[in-house]
């Protein structure tokens, strides 16, 4: 029996970045940027300690790794929370007044099987709602699929009250912001 490695050698030119997804090897790849007027994207992730922003603080270009299994969402970017079952790279990068972002899921030879959308509590920090996707094709599958668990998030407050302490989560929003609602663009500006 044949093995297939992992590709490993592929260029992927972060300033071109048109905010979709690309399969690379055993990657998932999507890269976009953000303009001098528009907030960046905050990479928020799930710790021991709660949940933590990662910010970048100066010029210089950042790569962050999420460790698979570690919850995480990118304020502005979407307002779900994912578990994936491989790692995840952000790569953020200045060019002028531009900053460049590229996010990078996957890297094992058997491939990335396995994504988790869920909600987090503003208030008390509380998970619900989660809800598992298996991935038998792109990444953009599990990506369509939290859309719709977004857009059932926010028609119904009962789906938005936390178990835990009872407090109503604001609507939020999916991936493409070209595709928000209303209610989705106001709530991905508030982020």
């Amino acid at each position: 029996m044949v093995t297939a490695e992992p590709t490993l050698s592929f260029d992927v030119d972060v300033t071109a970045g048109d905010g979709r997804w690309a399969r690379k090897g055993h990657h998932a790849i999507w890269s976009g940027r953000r303009e001098a007027n528009e907030p960046p994207y905050v990479l928020h992730e799930w710790t021991e300690r709660g949940v933590r922003p990662f910010l970048r603080r100066d010029d210089n270009a950042h790569l962050r790794r999420v460790p698979a299994g570690t919850p995480y969402h990118i304020a502005r970017l979407f307002g779900f929370w994912v578990i994936n079952d491989v790692d995840a790279l952000l790569l953020s990068a200045k060019r002028g007044e531009t900053d460049y972002y590229m996010l990078v899921i996957g890297g094992r030879s058997d491939g990335l099987r396995h994504a988790t959308c869920l909600f987090v509590c503003p208030k008390c920090a509380a998970r619900f709602g989660e809800e598992g996707f298996e991935l038998r094709g792109k990444y953009e599958d599990f990506i369509a699929f939290a859309s719709k668990r977004v857009r059932a998030f926010n028609a119904e407050a009962s789906q938005r009250t936390c178990p835990k302490c009872g407090h109503v989560h604001p609507p939020t929003y999916g991936f493409d912001a070209e595709a928000d609602t209303a209610e989705e663009h106001a709530a991905r500006v508030a982020d």
